[in-house]
């Protein structure tokens, strides 16, 4: 194996086990997730809704053929729980953790989705730019 197979399969472990407590604990309403989905106005069918969707995401990066989409919904998602943060939650006191969890992830995808950039058209084309001109 060589290291960009390490890291993927490394970065895929790591979500894969971040999306899936999370998506379990705003099932059982655990931790913070009902109060701050309260906040955001979206409780209980936007807790539910997220957490099916990181359950969703957990499953799409276990499958070799789909993490790139995994990537993908799971960036998607994490982007949007930055901007609740920004914007509605905070991300001082003690929604400081639930912050940089959302980002680490975040940033975890966003290295997932550079790795599998090759497995997307538009991403590969995104990134390979250069390649495709004549010089």
């Amino acid at each position: 194996m060589n290291l960009k197979s390490v890291s993927i399969l490394f970065l895929r472990l790591v979500l894969i086990l971040v999306f899936t407590g999370a998506g379990i604990a705003k099932f059982k309403g655990l931790d913070i997730s009902t109060p701050l989905f309260e906040a955001l106005g979206m409780e209980p069918g936007g807790r539910y809704l997220i957490g099916f969707l990181e359950l969703l995401t957990a499953l799409l990066l276990l499958m070799p053929f789909s993490v790139t989409s995994g990537a993908l919904l799971g960036w998607g998602i994490l982007s949007g729980a930055l901007l609740a943060h920004l914007t509605k939650v905070g991300v001082a006191g003690n929604m400081l953790p639930m912050t940089i969890a959302a980002l680490s992830g975040w940033l975890a995808c966003i290295a997932l989705i550079f790795l599998q950039r090759d497995q997307i058209p538009f991403i590969r084309h995104m990134f390979d730019c250069h390649r495709d001109r004549e010089t």
